[in-house]
């Protein structure tokens, strides 16, 4: 019995190995039939669809000679472009580079005095102005007196905020200011004096600027330079009012450059440069002049004998008989210099260039119908002028003067008029006649006692 269960177990045992490996046998039949399935459902082509009809239009070999000469040109153009664009972003990176280096070194080089440095205004008003410092460690500050604007105008008119200057260092920050001062006055100092040097050479004009009178002359400014111009240096006549000059813009020729002790001084002259316009408007001048012509005139200046006029650039004389019918002692006494007037040419030489003028010659001859303005027996007003031995002279009207003969003084017996009369005195007396061709009036005082 022992046996026989032995024997019963191993039986079951190599059944149970059997059921197994009859399950596993399956399941590989089972995965190759699903194998062959999906194998099988894979659609072959058909002939039809093989057979797919191709387009029946043909390129010639020049068209497809033409379209692969294309295809290579685009390809060459975008490698081209591709390559443009990498040499441009080293370029950059180039430029990038060295700028940064250049600054690094502006930075560690330190700002001396004297030194021309670059800067960007940051900040402005009409005194000073605050600029930004290539290669420095501060600001500097710009004042007005140190641009060439000069102290009378306003920095903000000239110069604004942004704008790039170049000006002179002289002077580092301090301990209670932190300002480089700037100067752009200085900066020019040196291009003003070889400007000034050549035009003293070459002896052609510059234009400075006058800032003040002082004795002698005025003081001008070119750049910054100082340039001094004597009195008698500034016109062609002389100079009383040297005031009256000071902001003009004046052309000038340098006549003296003088260097001593580190003091460089200059000398101008107006008057080289006024003496050639006179001749240049004196000869337009002259070609245009006849006697009778009435002109405007400007009183130059005054003398004892008369007034030079200047007309059109010439000076003529107006003698002091031309200038009224009536008594005039002196020039002065009438006109001043800088006066606006009308004047007649009555008389002119080309040959010596004399002009001769007049101011009377405008107004009406007082003489002319004197009859009938001043007709016989009747009585006027008049005042007492002047003294002879035989009688006194009373003017009637200006340019009219009437004689009292010495007998006509008084009833009395009379040495001289002036027992009876007094200069400036004014009296009544009777006209006993009057000729407008012999210009007489003849008057009596007794007549009327």
């Amino acid at each position: 019995m022992d046996n026989k269960g032995g024997n019963g177990k191993l039986m079951m045992d190599n059944n149970n190995s059997e059921n197994k490996n009859t399950e596993n046998i399956n399941e590989e039949k089972t995965n190759v039939e699903v194998t062959g399935t999906e194998e099988a459902n894979v659609v072959e082509p058909t002939v039809e669809e093989t057979n797919v009809e191709e387009p029946t239009t043909e390129e010639t070999p020049d068209e497809e000679t033409k379209v692969e000469e294309e295809e290579e040109a685009a390809v060459e153009e975008t490698k081209a472009e591709e390559e443009a664009v990498v040499e441009e972003t080293m370029v950059e990176r180039n430029e990038t580079e060295m700028s940064m280096q250049d600054l690094m070194d502006l930075y560690d080089k330190p700002v001396k005095i004297g030194q021309i440095i670059k800067g960007k205004i940051i900040q402005l008003d009409d005194k000073e102005a605050i600029v930004g410092l290539v290669g420095a460690s501060h600001d500097g500050k710009l004042v007005l007196e140190e641009t060439p604007a000069g102290s009378e105008a306003k920095l903000s008119d000239v110069l604004k905020v942004g704008q790039e200057i170049e000006a002179k260092v002289i002077r580092r920050p301090q301990e209670n200011d932190s300002f480089f001062i700037l100067s752009m006055v200085e900066m020019h100092r040196e291009e003003a004096l070889r400007d000034l040097r050549k035009a003293f050479e070459d002896s052609t004009t510059i234009l400075v600027k006058v800032k003040d009178d002082v004795k002698g002359g005025v003081v001008a400014s070119y750049l910054g330079q100082r340039v001094f111009i004597p009195a008698s240096h500034l016109e062609l006549h002389s100079v009383k009012d040297l005031s009256a000059y000071k902001e003009k813009d004046l052309e000038v020729n340098i006549i003296e450059i003088e260097e001593k002790r580190g003091i460089t001084r200059i000398v101008a002259s107006r008057r080289k440069k006024l003496q050639e316009d006179r001749q240049v408007e004196e000869s337009s001048a002259w070609e245009g002049f006849e006697v009778g012509q009435i002109l405007d005139g400007h009183v130059e200046r005054l003398t004892d004998f008369g007034a030079f006029v200047n007309v059109n650039g010439v000076d003529g004389l107006l003698h002091v008989s031309e200038i009224s019918y009536g008594k005039v002692g002196k020039p002065s006494d009438v006109l001043k210099v800088g006066d606006e007037i009308k004047v007649k040419i009555i008389a002119l030489d080309h040959e010596k260039k004399r002009l001769s003028l007049s101011l009377k010659a405008l107004a009406e001859n007082p003489w002319n119908h004197i009859e009938e303005k001043y007709p016989e027996g009747s009585i006027v007003l008049g005042k007492v002028v002047r003294f002879t031995d035989f009688g006194a002279f009373i003017e009637l009207e200006p340019g009219v003067d009437g004689l009292a003969h010495i007998s006509q003084l008084s009833h009395k017996r009379v040495e001289t008029p002036s027992e009876v009369l007094t200069i400036g005195e004014t009296i009544k007396v009777k006209i006993l006649d009057s000729s407008e061709a012999n210009k007489k009036v003849s008057l009596s005082i007794k007549a009327i006692e």
